[in-house]
C-alpha cells in the first residue's frame, strides 16, 4: 500500500516546519517553502478536520458506483432524495475545479446564490486587529470575494493557491462526487444525492508579507465572517421562502455573542443549524456547536475501517450490518492478535466532549455520525495539491446529519429547529453509545490494534441513522401536522 499521511492537528505540515509558538486553540509554524521564510497562524474560526491521509493506491478494478461504508452506516445507502432542499456549506467554499466532481448533471449547486465573506489584511507593524503580534489589520467585512478556494486553479493577488478543498470534501459526503482513476470513472453516493448546494465561503486564507519580505499565512474567519454568512443564509430562507439547511464543520475555542446572534436570526427564519462538536476531545466541544439551539454533531468510526486489520483497497465500500450492535473482530497483524468488538460503531478520542468547566452540560452534544476515514476529494491547506483523501474530524460527521436533516424537510417541510432536533436526538438514541470500549486497526501505526473507550453522553444521544431519523419523524408528524393556512385576503 502506497499511502502519504498529513497530519492537519495543527495548521499545516511542511517539510522543514519548525515549532515557533504554542498556545492555547492557536496553531503557530514556522516555515520555508522554496526560500522564502513564512509564519503560519491559525485564526480563531477554523475547519474542524484532525488529521488526512492521501490515497496513492488504487486497484485496477472498481465497482461502478460504489456505496461508501460511512453512507452505508447511517442507511442512506438506497436514498436518492432531497429535491427542492438547500444545504449551504458554510465553510472554505469549493475548489475552482468543483465541476470535476461534482458535474452539473449529477449535483445541484446554486452557483448565483453563493457567495464569500472576507476582509483585507495589511501590514502596519504594531497594534495590529488581526494577528495577536498585532503585525496586520483587517479592514471592512467584505463580500465579493466569491466562493471559490484559492489554489492552483484560483490563486491569491499574490499568486498563492494555498487554499483548502474542505468545503468541497464536506460538499463531497452530502451529494456524493465523481472521480477517475486509471482510465475509469466512478460516481460515488452521498447522503441526500438531490439536495441543491449553497456554497457560503467563511473561512479564507491570506498570504501577506511584512517590509522586510518575511511571509505570513493566516487561515480561518473572523467572527464577522461567520455571523455574516449564517445571516446571509437566513436573508435567503426569508425573502424566497425555501427550506435550508446550515451545515458549519468549523469551531472556535469561545462563544461570541455575533455568531449566537446571526444563528437565532437563521433559526427564526425557519433555518435548520447543524455544527460540528470540534476536535478537543475531553478538553470539550467548540462553538457553534456548543450552543444548545444548535444541532451538534460527535464523530463515530466503524470498528472494520481499513478492513478490521485484514486491509485491501477494497474495505472503504465493504457492507456494513443493519445492525451495529453485532459482535465483530479485529486482527493486530504485528502481534498476530485477535480482538472482539461488541458493536460496530465507537467513538474517535479526538470527538469534543461536553466539559462542565467550559459550562457545557451533556445537552448540548446531541448526536455521533461518521467522522473517521471518510474518503473523497480533498485538499491539505498550503502548498499541496488536491487529491483523493481519507479525512477525520467531526467537520465530516456534521454533513451526515445536515444531509439526514434535509431530507427529513423534504418530507416534513413546515419542521423548525427544536422540531428537527428532537427528532434527531430521539432518533439517534435508538444506537446508545452510553460509554464503551473498541478495539480498531490503526492505519497511521502500521495496522496496529488501538484501544477506544468513552463514557456517559460523550457521543451525544447516540449514533444516528436514517431509517431511525424518517420512523421518529412520521410519528412526529401525526402529532404534530401541517398547519392549515387560513384563507388570503386579496386588498
Amino acid at each position: 500500500m502506497r499511502i502519504k499521511i498529513i497530519l492537519i492537528i495543527t495548521i499545516l505540515a511542511i517539510s522543514s516546519l519548525l515549532p515557533l509558538l504554542s498556545e492555547a486553540n492557536v496553531s503557530v509554524h514556522a516555515f520555508t517553502y522554496n526560500g522564502q521564510k513564512f509564519v503560519a497562524r491559525q485564526l480563531k474560526n477554523h475547519v474542524d478536520v484532525f488529521k488526512a491521509l492521501e490515497i496513492t493506491d488504487m486497484e485496477l478494478v472498481t465497482p461502478h458506483d460504489p456505496i461508501p461504508f460511512n453512507v452505508d452506516m447511517v442507511n442512506a445507502e438506497e436514498t436518492d432524495d432531497g429535491e427542492g432542499i438547500y444545504v449551504a456549506v458554510l465553510d472554505t467554499g469549493l475548489l475552482s475545479n468543483y465541476l470535476t466532481y461534482f458535474p452539473e448533471s449529477m449535483v445541484n449547486i446554486k452557483e448565483e446564490w453563493g457567495i464569500g465573506f472576507t476582509h483585507d489584511v495589511f501590514y502596519v507593524g504594531e497594534g495590529g486587529n488581526f494577528s495577536e503580534d498585532g503585525l496586520f489589520s483587517y479592514g471592512p467585512l467584505r463580500s465579493d470575494r466569491g466562493f471559490l478556494t484559492h489554489d492552483e486553479g484560483n490563486p491569491d493577488a499574490n499568486g498563492f493557491g494555498w487554499g483548502s478543498g474542505h468545503g468541497t470534501h464536506v460538499t463531497s459526503i452530502i451529494t456524493g462526487f465523481f472521480f477517475s482513476r486509471l482510465g475509469e470513472d466512478y460516481w460515488v453516493k452521498g447522503v441526500a444525492p438531490k439536495v441543491t448546494i449553497i456554497p457560503v465561503l467563511v473561512l479564507d486564507d491570506w498570504v501577506v508579507f511584512d517590509p522586510d519580505g518575511n511571509g505570513y499565512f493566516y487561515s480561518g474567519g473572523t467572527d464577522e465572517m461567520v455571523a455574516a454568512g449564517i445571516r446571509y443564509v437566513g436573508d435567503l430562507a426569508a425573502e424566497y421562502g425555501v427550506k435550508i439547511v446550515i451545515n458549519m464543520s468549523l469551531g472556535g475555542p469561545s462563544p461570541t455573542k455575533i455568531i449566537e446572534e446571526a444563528i437565532d436570526y437563521a433559526i427564526s427564519n425557519g433555518v435548520i443549524v447543524v455544527a460540528s462538536a470540534g476536535n478537543n476531545g475531553e478538553e470539550g466541544m467548540e462553538w457553534p456547536g456548543a450552543y444548545s439551539q444548535v444541532i451538534s454533531t460527535a464523530a463515530a468510526g466503524w470498528t472494520q475501517e481499513y478492513g478490521g486489520g485484514y486491509y485491501n483497497y477494497y474495505w472503504w465500500w465493504n457492507d456494513v450490518p443493519e445492525k451495529l450492535n453485532t459482535k465483530n473482530k479485529v486482527y493486530d497483524p504485528n502481534t498476530e492478535k485477535m480482538y472482539m468488538n461488541n458493536w460496530h460503531v465507537y467513538l474517535t478520542d479526538f470527538s469534543g466532549r461536553p466539559n462542565s468547566d467550559l459550562g457545557q452540560t451533556w445537552r448540548v452534544l446531541d448526536v455521533s455520525a461518521p467522522g473517521a476515514a471518510i474518503r473523497g476529494p480533498y485538499k491539505p491547506e498550503g502548498p499541496y495539491a488536491e487529491s483523493f483523501y481519507a479525512v477525520w474530524g467531526t467537520s465530516q460527521a456534521a454533513p451526515h446529519v445536515s444531509a439526514i436533516a434535509a431530507l427529513i424537510l423534504e418530507r416534513y417541510p413546515w419542521f423548525n429547529q427544536k422540531d428537527v432536533e428532537y427528532i434527531l436526538d430521539r432518533a439517534a438514541s435508538s444506537v446508545p453509545m452510553k460509554g464503551g470500549r473498541a478495539y480498531v486497526s490503526d492505519v497511521f501505526s502500521g495496522f496496529e490494534v488501538v484501544t477506544y473507550t468513552w463514557k456517559g453522553r460523550d457521543a451525544g444521544y447516540g449514533f444516528l441513522t436514517l431509517d431511525k431519523a424518517m420512523r421518529v419523524a412520521l410519528v412526529y408528524a401525526r402529532a404534530n401536522p401541517q398547519p392549515v393556512m387560513g384563507p388570503l385576503t386579496v386588498k
